[in-house]
């Protein structure tokens, strides 16, 4: 957008701070509370995941957001696996693969440019709550949460 509209500024991309568990720091995560807290990270080692493959060598979108969606998709079962007052469940908002500069979505990776690898998912209100358990501010609500990794360019 700053080249488009031929804007005099100098964007600077530099990498997500985090927590030391790799949650992204966000002021949403006070409204997660302690069992979401605990599943957060799922969407940055889903991330990961996809980060991974594509320095492995893989490129295409499929194995890449296949992954990112795999690493989701073994949590939510084996969260679905525990009592309703013991798990905490998320839904896939949306998964990207993206071009670098124009955030345009690609089917395969150009290594030349890399990608940015990002996604969201919305972690929903505890279904059943403990005695004196947190349940983060404002009782818990849905949070979305969002998260990026940048796929850097690499040698061919």
């Amino acid at each position: 957008m700053v080249r488009d509209l031929m804007l005099p500024t100098h964007v600077v991309v530099c990498p997500t701070e985090r927590e030391p568990d790799g949650l992204a720091l966000s002021s949403r995560n006070v409204y997660l509370g302690t069992r979401r807290r605990r599943l957060a990270v799922v969407l940055s080692h889903a991330l990961r995941a996809a980060e991974a493959l594509y320095r492995a060598g893989n490129l295409d979108r499929a194995s890449l957001l296949g992954a990112a969606r795999g690493t989701c998709a073994r949590v939510v079962e084996a969260q679905m696996a525990l009592p309703p007052d013991q798990r905490a469940v998320f839904e896939i908002d949306y998964m990207s693969l993206a071009d670098p500069d124009s955030l345009e979505e690609v089917d395969v990776v150009d290594p030349s440019r890399g990608a940015v690898v990002s996604g969201a998912i919305r972690m929903l209100p505890l279904e059943q709550t403990q005695e004196g358990e947190h349940v983060g501010h404002a009782g818990g609500p849905l949070v979305r949460l969002i998260d990026n990794t940048i796929l850097p360019p690499r040698d061919t």
